[in-house]
C-alpha cells in the first residue's frame, strides 16, 4: 500500500518554561540537581535519568537506529524531485545529491525528518575544523567570555594545552584546559542566555557556507522561504549532557530548527508539547541531520548521554579518512588533508559537536513582533500541507 506523511503546520502558541535545564546549556556531571521527576507527569525527566544513568548503564535495546529502518515506528520519506536543484552547491558543501539521500520520519511526530549521513565521505572533517578553529573566533560569542576576556582563537589558544593534556591522560590532577570548558558559541543573531531571548542590536554576520548549506537542505525539504538567520554550536564531552527544553525563542515557529551532528554518538530524546508524553530515544551519529518542524517544533527534547567508542580513540566513520575520489571542492581541501586535520582529529577522539540553525524573524517581519501564528499560517498556505509519498 502506499500513503502520505505531510508536514502539518501546528497553530499551538504555547510558551513553555524549564527551569532545571535552559536550552542550550551543557552540563558536565556535577551534583545532582533535586529530583523533580517524581512530580506527578514528569515522564520526560525519568526517561532522561534513565539513559543519562551510569552505573548500571542503560539498556538501549529500545532506542530507535536510523541505521537498520527495522524500528516500526521509523517512515521512509521520499523527496520531491522538484526542490532539487543547484549541483555547485552540493559539491561545495560536500553533501551527496539529494537522490541519494536516506530520509525518514516517525510514527506520531508530525514535521520530524531525519536523514541519515548524506555527505561524501571525509568532508564532515571541513564542518568540524569550521566548528574548531574558525567560528568559536571574534567576533561570535562563546560561553568563555564573561570567564577568559581577550580570547579571539579559542581554538589556537587553548589547542596547546590540551595537547599536553592528552598527552598525560590519567594524571588525576590534570586541571581540565580551555577546550575542555568551551561549551557553546553562538552565530547570527546570538541568543541572551540570561533574559532567555534574542535582541536585534547582538547580531553579528552568519558564516555564508553553513548559510548555504541549512538552506539547501530546508529547500529540499520543502521550505523554499528558509532563512538561516542564528546557530548555537554546541561541544560535547563524552560525560556531557543536554537537559530536556523546548525552543520557543524565536519569533517565528512556522520555520524548522535543522540540527547537524558531527563526532561521537549522541543519544537523544524527542517528546511531545508537554513533558506528561513519554519521549523517544534515537541515535544521533556523526553526519546525521535532524529538522524539527510543524508538530515538533515545539517538543520537548534533550541529550541525555554520549556514547563512549567502543575502543579508545576510535573516530566515527566519515572522519576517519577522505575519499581523494570524491572530487573535493577547493574551499573544503585546507581542512580535510590529512596535515591539518590530525589536531581535529585528536580533539574530536572525545567530542561531539552538534550545530542547530534557526529562522529567528518571520519573512518580512521585525523584533518586537512574534508573528509565530502568522508565520505558521502563511507558511501552511504556500505548502499546501507538503507531502512526501511514503512506500510500503
Amino acid at each position: 500500500f502506499s500513503s502520505s506523511y505531510a508536514l502539518l503546520v501546528s497553530s499551538t502558541r504555547t510558551h513553555f518554561h524549564d527551569k532545571m535545564a535552559a536550552q542550550g546549556e551543557i552540563s558536565s556531571g556535577g551534583p545532582e540537581e533535586r529530583d523533580h521527576s517524581l512530580q506527578s507527569g514528569d515522564v520526560f525527566r525519568k526517561e532522561f535519568k534513565r539513559y543519562k544513568a551510569k552505573d548500571p548503564p542503560p539498556k538501549l535495546d529500545e532506542v530507535v537506529d536510523f541505521e537498520t529502518t527495522q524500528d516500526r515506528k521509523v517512515i521512509p520519506v521520499k523527496i520531491d524531485p522538484n526542490n532539487i536543484s543547484d549541483q555547485e552547491s552540493l559539491s561545495r558543501l560536500g553533501l551527496l545529491h539529494p537522490s541519494e539521500w536516506r530520509v525518514f520520519g516517525l510514527e506520531g511526530f508530525l514535521g520530524f525528518m531525519f536523514i541519515l549521513n548524506p555527505w561524501r565521505r571525509g568532508c564532515q572533517r571541513y564542518w568540524v575544523t569550521r566548528c574548531l578553529r574558525d567560528y568559536p573566533c571574534k567576533p561570535n560569542v562563546t560561553n568563555l567570555d564573561k570567564q577568559h576576556h581577550g580570547i579571539d582563537n579559542v581554538w589556537r589558544e587553548g589547542y596547546p594545552d590540551y595537547k599536553k593534556y592528552r598527552q598525560q591522560q590519567g594524571k588525576k590532577t590534570q586541571p581540565k584546559t580551555l577546550l575542555h570548558k568551551l561549551r557553546w558559541v553562538t552565530l547570527g543573531y546570538h541568543y541572551d542566555w540570561d533574559k532567555k531571548e534574542y535582541h536585534q542590536e547582538r547580531h553579528t554576520e552568519f558564516p555564508g557556507d553553513l548559510s548555504q548549506l541549512s538552506t539547501h537542505v530546508a529547500r529540499t525539504l520543502g521550505f523554499p522561504h528558509y532563512q538561516a538567520e542564528s546557530a548555537i554550536v554546541n561541544y560535547y564531552g563524552l560525560d556531557s549532557q543536554l537537559g530536556g527544553h523546548v525552543d520557543h525563542q524565536e519569533l517565528d515557529y512556522s520555520k524548522p530548527i535543522i540540527s547537524f551532528s558531527f563526532g561521537q554518538t549522541a543519544v537523544f530524546l524527542l517528546g511531545g508539547k508537554t513533558k506528561s508524553v513519554k519521549p523517544t530515544a534515537m541515535f544521533l551519529r556523526n553526519g546525521d541531520i535532524m529538522v524539527m518542524s510543524g508538530d515538533t517544533r515545539l517538543a520537548y527534547h534533550g541529550v541525555p548521554k554520549i556514547l563512549k567508542p567502543p575502543i579508545t580513540g576510535l573516530l566515527p566513520e566519515g572522519l576517519c579518512e577522505v575519499d581523494r575520489k570524491v572530487g573535493l571542492h577547493e574551499s573544503m581541501l585546507a581542512g580535510v588533508m590529512e596535515e591539518e586535520w590530525e589536531p581535529s582529529a585528536l580533539f574530536m577522539e572525545e567530542c561531539r559537536i552538534n550545530i542547530t540553525v534557526r529562522q529567528v524573524v518571520a519573512d518580512g517581519g521585525s523584533f518586537g513582533k512574534r508573528s509565530c501564528d502568522d508565520g505558521l499560517q502563511s507558511e501552511s498556505k504556500r505548502t499546501k500541507e507538503t507531502q512526501y509519498p511514503i512506500g510500503s
